[in-house]
């Protein structure tokens, strides 16, 4: 008899050694992934915050630059305050006050002792400003005013007319790629647009409305605005200003003028605008003498400045017939340009800087001028025999009006200079 054989049924395994492998492995990808996100999201945090550090200390290193520059202005103009009348012609002696660039740290020259570098360089490792700058002040005077064009002193309008219309015909007799382009432009035209958006009435110069201008535009009924320009920029509103144009302008004119053109510190362009006798060989020369003191140096007048470029073919008796104002003074607008750095972090500003005061009186100067020259033309009417300025310089005046202004004190400033632009990038 064969013994029963007895069928169990299957068991599940008491061994789970394999499930709980697979949730250890499994538990610690999560925590990886985990630990990978934020370890990311903190770098990426930190980065941020790093850049932000950086991007401000490279703006309060700019703007450090910008305040020494405001203080090298106003030491500047105390020291021609103090000095000016005794230095007389040698007046320029304090031009490096504002001229020379600063950097910070200071480049050091390879002359300087080693004494004095280590000095420097002791002061630099104590600074707490962790950070580089670079600031320059330049001449603002030197350039040509747009808000001129429509100056109620009218020899001073027409000759900054004549000025731009001059820039444009430069333009194209020497650059041909310009001409190529623009040679079919109506300049004058376009200038008489910059003409209609400043003057105060809404008649256009070449007759009709001045909105008739720009009735095609969503603005048109805001513009022209007949107020004076507020920034260089706003030429780009100017029916037909193309970029070209505008780049072209852009370096040779302001909106803080000095009512006339400051011979001494003129850019190159702005002297060759003068008259179309100042060819590149003679503006050379007269830019070469500006910054040479053993050739003579800055002018001292406007007699000084014509018996120089006559001596180059310049014909003084018919030069500057546009009658533009020419200034040998001191100078006192300037445009500050600092440029802080930080690691990869950069903040530029630039500033403007205006001494009210003196433009307001010049300004007036040359309205008396202007009443006086109609008097004059008057008087010539019924006989009388007036001598009249024809020439826009303050050094054609009389004798007694010479000795007077050769006399004038220059102003002690008081406080910051006068800051009426300040545009950060």
């Amino acid at each position: 008899m064969t013994p029963n054989k007895t069928i169990t049924a299957s068991r599940p395994l008491k061994n789970r050694k394999g499930v709980a492998l697979l949730l250890a492995i499994f538990s610690i990808m999560l925590l990886t992934f985990v630990v990978t996100e934020v370890t990311y999201d903190t770098q990426v945090e930190y980065i941020t915050a790093a850049n932000r550090v950086d991007r401000l200390k490279a703006y309060y290193a700019a703007k450090s630059g910008v305040e020494l520059s405001l203080l090298r202005i106003l030491i500047y103009k105390q020291a021609m305050a103090t000095y000016g009348d005794q230095l007389g012609a040698q007046k320029s002696l304090l031009d490096p006050i504002w001229q020379l660039p600063f950097a910070w740290p200071p480049i050091l020259p390879d002359n300087m002792t080693t004494v004095s570098k280590d000095e420097i360089n002791k002061t630099v490792a104590e600074s707490t400003l962790d950070a580089q700058y670079l600031a320059t002040i330049e001449s603002e005077g030197g350039k040509i005013d747009l808000n001129d064009l429509a100056s109620p002193v009218k020899s001073l309008a027409e000759s900054t007319k004549q000025q731009i219309v001059q820039i444009f015909s430069r333009e194209l007799e020497n650059n041909d790629d310009f001409k190529d382009k623009h040679s079919g432009e109506d300049f004058q035209s376009l200038v008489n647009r910059m003409v209609d958006w400043v003057d105060e009435n809404q008649e256009r110069v070449e007759g009709g409305s001045e909105k008739d201008d720009y009735q095609d535009d969503l603005s048109g009924d805001t513009v022209p605005p007949n107020q004076p320009f507020k920034t260089i920029s706003e030429l780009h509103l100017i029916k037909g200003m193309k970029d070209d144009f505008f780049k072209l302008l852009e370096s040779r004119v302001t909106v803080y003028g000095t009512k006339g053109i400051n011979v001494n510190y003129a850019p190159k362009e702005v002297l060759q605008a003068l008259d179309r006798q100042m060819t590149d060989e003679v503006v050379q020369r007269v830019m070469e003498r500006r910054n040479n003191p053993d050739l003579g140096g800055l002018f001292a007048n406007a007699d000084d400045f014509l018996g120089f470029i006559s001596g180059y073919g310049v014909n003084s008796e018919t030069f500057n017939e546009a009658g533009v104002p020419l200034l040998f003074d001191a100078e006192y607008n300037f445009r500050i340009t600092a440029i802080g750095q930080s690691k990869k972090s950069s903040k530029e500003i630039s500033v403007i800087t205006y001494d009210f005061d003196t433009s307001k009186d010049r300004f007036i100067e040359l309205l008396d001028k202007q009443e006086e020259k109609e008097k004059g033309t008057t008087n010539s009417n019924t006989g009388t025999n007036t001598n009249t300025n024809t020439t826009g310089n303050d050094d054609t005046d009389n004798e007694d009006d010479k000795k007077a202004k050769d006399t004038k004190k220059i102003k002690m400033p008081s406080g910051r200079p006068r800051v009426v632009y300040w545009k950060e990038t």
